[in-house]
């Protein structure tokens, strides 16, 4: 009976032990005692991060930084934001939870901005297009603008990315966008408002050929697309004209719902995740257009679900592609939430196309090399109709697919 009772406290003083090692932990982290390390059994998070470093850091910023009482939200969010920049991976990035839900909103189609898109080339940042009857239309921007400035901010060292971070904002708030445009320097001053977005829109040319531009791969483009493919692909339209220029990317699996469309079996892609393991994606054999003659139009600001599409096409000999090489983005992210709503956009895969090829930095070399002499030239599906005679890439597609 003394053994028994001396076994049970035994294991009593194990579990408080564990315990309150455990509380130790969460209390003191790598920073406690040794002794209370030992007696604790304590053992040290799996992590080569100097917590000490960074508590230091804020520590001496709040005692000694010229203006007082620094706010502790901000630095938190630059300290996280910093240490994902530290991974040299341009394409993972910290969001607060109001650039999260920007985010979002972006691609369930509904945000407060001005109605123009934007590209970076070189080391400029150029409005790419403009929606009808947005506030970037009424003000008189135009495609090919180089904006210089952002409510008096200097666009230099931008990305894409982030003229888009300062251009948007809460509905019916000002905001003022500087341009040039040749040689001359603009000013406008705009109220944002809610746009909707189409993901998908259709245009009917020769009474041949259907035409489907698709913006962005979000939430809604595979419905989008789908019922465009149902109500359009009747009677002397047989011929379709895909055109994902200018299409940042999306969601991976609504890149496998257009591509499925097309393809009747067989890869989409293939994501090739940490350590090696693979996730072959496949179609889902629900397509409507398996037998469609097929052009795809891309351009220089191709990326991501987009090459997918793109690719996984070529690899099929389902289509041929017209344009000019694409941007090269082969990775795919995932966004992790954290526990005060912000968010971890982290690179947690690359991806190849069915015939194994990564595109990273390289792109997707059309069949056709057609270039467009100005961004301007670009035809605008939501304006129609309109002429596409400056459009080069769209004039060449068309004469493939009706030769």
């Amino acid at each position: 009976m003394p053994r028994l009772k001396n076994i049970a406290v035994m294991l009593a003083i194990a579990i408080g032990a564990f315990y309150a090692g455990g509380l130790a932990e969460f209390q003191w982290g790598g920073y406690a005692p040794d002794w209370a390390k030992a007696l604790l059994f304590y053992t040290p998070p799996k992590s080569n991060v100097d917590y000490r470093a960074l508590d230091e850091v804020f520590t001496t910023i709040q005692q000694h930084y010229v203006k007082p009482n620094a706010d502790a939200v901000k630095l938190t969010e630059g300290a996280a934001a910093g240490m994902v920049g530290a991974l040299g991976d341009q394409f993972s990035r910290y969001l607060t939870a109001q650039e999260y839900q920007s985010n979002l909103s972006f691609l369930n189609g509904q945000f407060a901005g001005i109605g123009a898109s934007v590209e970076q080339k070189g080391d400029q940042i150029l409005i790419a297009g403009v929606l009808p009857t947005t506030p970037a239309e009424k003000a008189g921007l135009k495609a090919g603008d180089v904006i210089t400035a952002v409510d008096g901010q200097s666009t230099k060292g931008w990305t894409a990315d982030d003229a888009v971070k300062h251009i948007r904002g809460k509905a019916n708030t000002q905001v003022q966008v500087q341009v040039s445009r040749n040689g001359q320097t603009l000013t406008f001053n705009l109220t944002r408002q809610e746009i909707n977005v189409p993901s998908v829109a259709t245009h009917i040319f020769d009474s041949r050929v259907l035409y489907i531009r698709i913006f962005d791969f979000g939430s809604r483009t595979a419905t989008e697309f789908d019922q465009a493919l149902k109500n359009n692909l009747k009677g002397s339209v047989n011929l379709i004209l895909l055109d994902l220029r200018d299409n940042p990317g999306g969601y991976v699996d609504a890149a496998n719902d257009v591509i499925s469309e097309f393809v009747s079996q067989g890869t989409s892609t293939i994501l090739v995740e940490r350590a090696g393991k693979q996730d072959v994606r496949k179609v889902t054999g629900n397509g409507r257009a398996y037998g469609n003659s097929l052009v795809v139009l891309v351009n220089e600001n191709s990326a991501s679900a987009s090459e997918i599409t793109a690719g996984a096409i070529k690899d099929h000999n389902r289509g041929k592609l017209v344009g000019v090489k694409t941007f090269g983005k082969g990775s795919v992210q995932q966004d992790f939430r954290l526990r005060d709503n912000s968010d971890l956009h982290l690179t947690i895969a690359e991806w190849l196309t069915p015939n194994r090829h990564s595109i990273e930095k390289t792109g997707i070399t059309p069949d056709k090399i057609v270039t467009l002499p100005s961004a301007a030239d670009e035809y605008s599906v939501e304006q129609a109709p309109n002429s596409f005679a400056k459009d080069l890439q769209l004039t060449a597609a068309l004469a493939m697919l009706e030769a």
